[in-house]
């Protein structure tokens, strides 16, 4: 009976021992297999947050910058950026001086920006000059430097994209909240320096809306040698003056011949119902809108017009 018990007892204690291995397996393979599923849902969660912090945030950038921290009223230059994560969407550089009248632009600026630093190749600023764009944007300042620069042949007058632009952020409050005259006048001889500034700046975004601008000035720098602020105070031809001949325009673009047509009704205050003509003729100190198109009468025409009218109507093929 003894031995019996014996024998039960080690049974009972071998079968036991059993038991608790067998849980512990079980319980050390669940632990195994929990620790596996962690390692491996983690690297793609350490490469997520690896790739979120690596992107910066360009966005303060976005807006209107400009040489001096407000809008161009004299000389200058603007950038207008746009951005999205780290890729310039659209963007451009403008850069006037007043002084002769001249402006030029690099526009749909696009790009990748890393490290803090984009490039943009242009082939054109409306002076047929091309270049490299090296734009920076740290420590809240953006800077712009023109490598590469390659001077148009046609483009005696030098002027263009090209140099180092710093630029300060123009504030919402600063951006255009002045209030100005912006009656336009009709230039004449007696006015001051500061006179014909004023309402070149009054007209200047009508220089934006035109095609013909360019070409104007053009003729009026390389041709009619005026490089000075007097470049829009006054007409291309003395058509209400003068007796044109076929000869006198055998050397002229034809978009010329077309603005010398057009003026003799400009000079009459001719509202053009062609846009872009009539934003062209904004341009122009010397002109002011008057009569709708309807209600012109070509009376007002004295010989000399009526005459030169006739023989550039024969010429223009514009």
């Amino acid at each position: 009976m003894k031995r019996r018990l014996i024998l039960i007892l080690v049974s009972a204690t071998m079968l036991l021992s059993a038991c608790n291995q067998a849980s512990g397996e079980t319980n050390s393979q669940e632990l195994k297999e929990n620790t596996l599923d962690s390692a491996a849902s983690s690297p793609a969660n350490d490469e997520s947050s690896s790739m979120e912090s690596s992107t910066e945030d360009y966005s303060d950038y976005v807006g209107l910058w400009s040489t001096d921290g407000s809008r161009i009223t004299d000389s200058g230059a603007e950038f207008n950026i746009e951005i999205e994560g780290d890729k310039i969407t659209n963007a451009s550089l403008y850069t006037q001086t007043s002084s002769y009248d001249r402006f030029a632009e690099v526009d749909n600026i696009t790009g990748t920006i890393i490290d803090g630093t984009c490039t943009y190749k242009f082939s054109d600023d409306g002076w047929d000059n091309s270049g490299t764009l090296l734009i920076q944007l740290k420590d809240n300042t953006i800077t712009i430097d023109v490598e590469d620069f390659v001077l148009s042949e046609d483009n005696v007058i030098g002027y263009g994209i090209n140099g180092h632009y710093e630029l300060i952020k123009v504030q919402d409050d600063d951006s255009q909240t002045t209030t100005s005259d912006t009656t336009l006048n009709k230039y004449n001889d007696d006015w001051t320096e500061e006179q014909i500034l004023a309402e070149l700046d009054k007209r200047s975004h009508y220089k934006d809306e035109t095609s013909y601008y360019p070409d104007f000035l053009r003729y009026k720098e390389v041709v009619c040698e005026c490089t000075d602020i007097s470049v829009d105070c006054y007409p291309l031809f003395n058509t209400d003056t003068q007796y044109y001949q076929a000869s006198d325009f055998e050397n002229v673009p034809p978009i010329i011949i077309h603005l010398a047509k057009n003026e003799i009704y400009a000079r009459h205050g001719y509202i053009f119902t062609d846009e872009d003509l009539n934003n062209f003729y904004l341009t122009q100190l010397w002109y002011l809108p008057e009569v709708q198109a309807a209600d012109f009468d070509d009376s007002v025409f004295n010989e000399y017009e009526k005459n030169n009218l006739e023989l550039l109507s024969k010429l223009d093929t514009y």
